[in-house]
Order: C-alpha cells, then structure tokens, then sequence
C-alpha cells in the first residue's frame, strides 16, 4: 500500500474525520502504518471509539473503490499535496483539521509566500467590484497569492484582478478536481493554471453538492496568513470562511458599507464584534500584515531591524539561545496556546525572521 492508497481508505471510512484520521497518522508514524497494526491498538487514542475501530476494521471493502481513485487521479493529471512534505502549504499544516491530502493542478509553490483570502457575496454590487479590484492591484507590489472559491461574485473578480495584476491565484473547490463549477467560468482555467492553480480535499467521484461548500470554506480560510470580506449578508458561505479564519486564529479583516443595506451586515458584524479589523483600502491591510514595503537584502538584517510584537519577542527569547526548536515546546516556553504559537510563528515567517523546518520545528535566520 502507497501513502496515496492508504489517505483514500481513511477518506473512505465512515465516521473518521480530518482530526482522529491525523491522530492514528501520528499514533502509526504514517499513513500506510495504520493498517499495519490492529484496529483495537487505537482505543488508547482519544476519541477513538468502539464504532469507529469496527469500521476500521472493514476497511478492505473499500479496495475498488480507492484503486479506481488512483487510477482516476493519473489520468485527469491530478497532483497531490501529503500533510507533513515540504510541499504542503505550511499555513493550513497548523490546522487541527489539515487534511492528510490534498489534490491540485497548476504550478504554483507555496514556499514562504504570503496568502490572502478574499470572498464575498455572489450577488456583488459594483461598488464590491471595485473595493475587490482595488485591493488586489494594490498588493500587487507584496506580490501575494489570492485565494478564493472560483465562485459567482466577488470570488471570481478576485481571481480576475489577480490574473491582471500579474499576481498567481488559488481556487479551492468544492468537489474534484475533474470538474470545473461554475461552468461558466472555465475560461479561466487554463490562466490560473499557469502561475497559480486549483486545489480541493475531494475526490474525483465528488461532484458538486451545496454541502461541500462548508468544509471547502475551511481549506479557504486555513490557506491563508489572513481573510478578507467584501460585501456579504448576516448569513452565508463568506461568514462561514471569517468564522473558520477567527477560529484558527488568521488575521480578519471586512470592509464596511451602507449601514442600511443587508448586503454589508455581515462585515458590519466582523467588525463589531471585533473579529476583524476595518479596512477601507489595500494600505490598510498592508499595514495591519506588518508587511514592510520592499523584501530586506539578507537574513542578518531582518533580525536586527523588522519590527516585532511583544509576543512575537517572546517566540524570539526562545529561539535566540538555540539552534531550532519545536512548535509544542515553544507552546510551553511561552504559555501561549498551540494555535497562537502556530498563529506568531506564521507571522514570523512572512516577515523573514524564521524558517520553517521538518517535523513542526523551527529556527531563527
């Protein structure tokens, strides 16, 4: 069994979500491992009950199902994301939630570069269309990846001005990657190929169901070092994108509109609640990143001069007297939560000041 294999028969089995599938990776030290040991060895893990060890003990029946995935994969050209390769993107690895894999097409590396989220409403009105396009060639300068749904609405006019700013752009879908929804928008396909790409958790048998859009919205959110709302009601898949961001701890920012108007409730709402900060123009997110304006020449000079928060200082403290070191122990140096330290560490990062090594270990440059 190949590690491909074994991620689709743990897809396959009822009851195992993202977390318990993450938790028998890490209990086995891979994903093939799994199904080496006996199915009663994980009733130490918990939340790993009885029910679920009776489907895993089944999971052979499932055998057709996955071969006919991998050979489904190779033929539609489908490439795969493992969690835990160097390859993965580093933003959505500190997700409880990561999926064990991810699929994509196109050509894009995410390395250290900086991720923005943008959704919105479907039903934008021009004035969302220009906040979206402004924003964009605004960043064009910090050179981000744009990420969004590839959805009607500000989705799509994210991905556009992405393209036209000369910036790649990521499109998380909400069923395989054999498929292309909306089917109007398949002329952009091929451009976002080029420089970005699409990714998604699902697997070319999924095809497009309105339930998939909740668990697509968290890929949306997880990808990201921060969201963006533009324009959307109390209620919808964008909330549901910022709830995800706040809940991983990713900066969150909304653009405020009419107060008489549902179409801004749901960022008035962010706002209020002080979930996300007030920005009017790409300045304001430039400056509420930390991003500084051009990337500084050498290592040296990055510690010495970028800015740092006082927590950001304290991750610093721990890593100045060593030569790398874990994120749960530096979770414990500081008294921070695993998420914030995971949510510093990313900030880190895009400022330059620390690089990210295999296993959940980091160092200072």
């Amino acid at each position: 069994m190949n590690r491909l294999q074994a991620c689709l028969f743990l897809r396959m089995i009822p009851g195992l979500g993202h977390i318990s599938a993450k938790k028998l990776w890490e209990y086995s030290s891979s994903p093939q491992a799994i199904f080496d040991r006996s199915p009663e060895d994980f009733l130490n893990i918990e939340g790993i009950g009885i029910a679920l060890i009776r489907q895993l003990k089944n999971w052979k029946k499932y055998a057709e199902t996955v071969y006919k995935e991998e050979e489904n994969l190779a033929k539609n050209q489908i490439k795969t994301l493992f969690l835990g390769d160097a390859d993965y993107p580093k933003t959505l690895a500190f997700c409880p939630d990561a999926p064990l894999v991810l699929f994509y097409k196109g050509n894009i590396n995410f390395g250290p570069r900086k991720l923005i989220s943008i959704v919105g409403t479907r039903s934008c009105d021009s004035q969302g269309e220009k906040l979206c396009r402004d924003l964009i060639a605004g960043l064009q300068g910090h050179s981000p990846i744009i990420v969004s749904g590839f959805a009607r609405g500000i989705d799509i006019i994210a991905h556009d001005q992405a393209l036209k700013s000369n910036l790649s752009t990521l499109a998380c879908m909400a069923h395989g990657l054999n498929q292309i929804y909306p089917p109007e928008h398949s002329s952009y396909v091929n451009r976002i190929k080029e420089t970005g790409g699409f990714v998604s958790e699902f697997t070319t048998g999924e095809k497009f169901d309105r339930k998939h859009f909740l668990i697509r919205n968290r890929i949306i959110a997880g990808m990201a070092h921060a969201t963006v709302v533009i324009q959307s009601k109390l209620r919808g898949g964008s909330m549901i994108t910022a709830h995800f961001a706040h809940q991983y701890n990713r900066e969150l920012f909304a653009f405020p509109g009419d107060v008489g108007k549902s179409l801004h409730r749901g960022c008035h709402h962010l706002i209020q609640t002080q979930k996300a900060q007030l920005i009017t123009k790409a300045e304001d997110l430039i400056k509420g990143m930390g991003w500084t304006p051009e990337p500084l020449s050498s290592g040296v000079q990055k510690k010495l001069f970028v800015e740092l928060s006082e927590d950001e200082k304290a991750i610093f403290d721990c890593l100045k007297s060593v030569p790398q070191e874990s994120l749960d122990n530096l979770a414990i140096a500081t008294q921070f939560s695993v998420s914030k330290t995971a949510t510093l560490l990313l900030k880190l990062e895009m400022k330059g000041c620390i690089k990210p090594l295999p296993g959940k270990f980091f160092e200072w440059i």
